[in-house]
């Protein structure tokens, strides 16, 4: 099972993550792929540096982990306390968010993998998304609410209530932020937390989402379910027809992952 996906700065590479514990730099033009071998858990996300010389991955071996593209060869190992669901690189390529189960953000310096302050606690609760702001000032985290921190020192800066969210993006301006949750997209501003605009994406399904590079577009996709969608973000407007991957059956460790994930949103 594919769980991940990224390009790679030139976009004639992209990297995957997967169940069988691996990443894999994949060539789009000519076929060619390399495999990085180090977690001994499925890997749930990946990033791909600005510079295009890094990749960072996430583990449910209670990892992140930095990799040299050029090498091949793992550069730091970040340990959390439960499985590493999200992970990014700051604009700068010099820091590095993960995202756990432990119910924590951690910041990590690229050059000597350690903490760049005290991890910040979320209320104990599965930190499904955390991703820096355009300008790297900031870092947004989605668990049971959605929190904005100062990204040099770990200070809670926004914290908006009734806003549970399984995925996150940032418009390019920075003034706002774009939540995926159960059936529906939500756009807040965090200037004053207010809730500026809501539509009804899929059927009572969690939603992970991804913003174009313009800023103008919104792909998503739910959890149990083979479709994906595009919406503009401005109206709320369906803007492309229902995209459909053939469905399969899930595997059993990711239906664990998600039985996981709505005990502890139940808890």
């Amino acid at each position: 099972m594919v769980t991940c996906v990224r390009f790679c700065l030139d976009e004639d590479k992209l990297v995957t993550g997967s169940s069988d514990n691996t990443l894999r730099i994949w060539n789009r033009t000519t076929g060619a792929m390399e495999v990085l071998r180090g977690h001994t858990d499925y890997v749930w996300d990946v990033d791909v540096s600005r510079d295009g010389k890094m990749i960072v991955s996430g583990s449910g071996d209670k990892t992140a982990r930095i990799w040299n593209v050029e090498l091949g060869e793992m550069m730091q190992a970040l340990d959390h306390k439960d499985w590493v669901v999200s992970v990014q690189f700051s604009p700068n390529s010099n820091g590095v968010v993960s995202g756990s189960r432990d119910g924590t953000v951690r910041v990590w310096s690229v050059e000597t993998g350690e903490l760049a302050f005290e991890p910040i606690e979320c209320h104990g609760q599965t930190v499904f998304c955390v991703c820096y702001s355009p300008s790297g000032d900031r870092i947004a985290s989605g668990a049971s609410s959605v929190q904005i921190w100062d990204a040099l020192t770990g200070s809670g800066i926004v914290s908006i209530r009734n806003s549970e969210v399984e995925s996150l993006a940032w418009t390019a301006d920075g003034t706002h932020v774009i939540g995926g949750r159960q059936s529906e997209v939500t756009i807040w501003n965090l200037h004053t937390g207010e809730q500026l605009r809501m539509w009804k994406a899929h059927a009572d399904e969690w939603i992970k989402l991804s913003l174009s590079p313009s800023g103008n577009h919104l792909a998503t996709s739910p959890w149990d379910d083979n479709t994906a969608l595009v919406f503009d973000i401005s109206t709320g407007e369906q803007i492309a027809a229902i995209l459909k991957h053939i469905e399969r059956e899930c595997p059993r460790n990711c239906l664990l992952f998600i039985r996981a994930v709505h005990c502890n949103r139940m808890r």
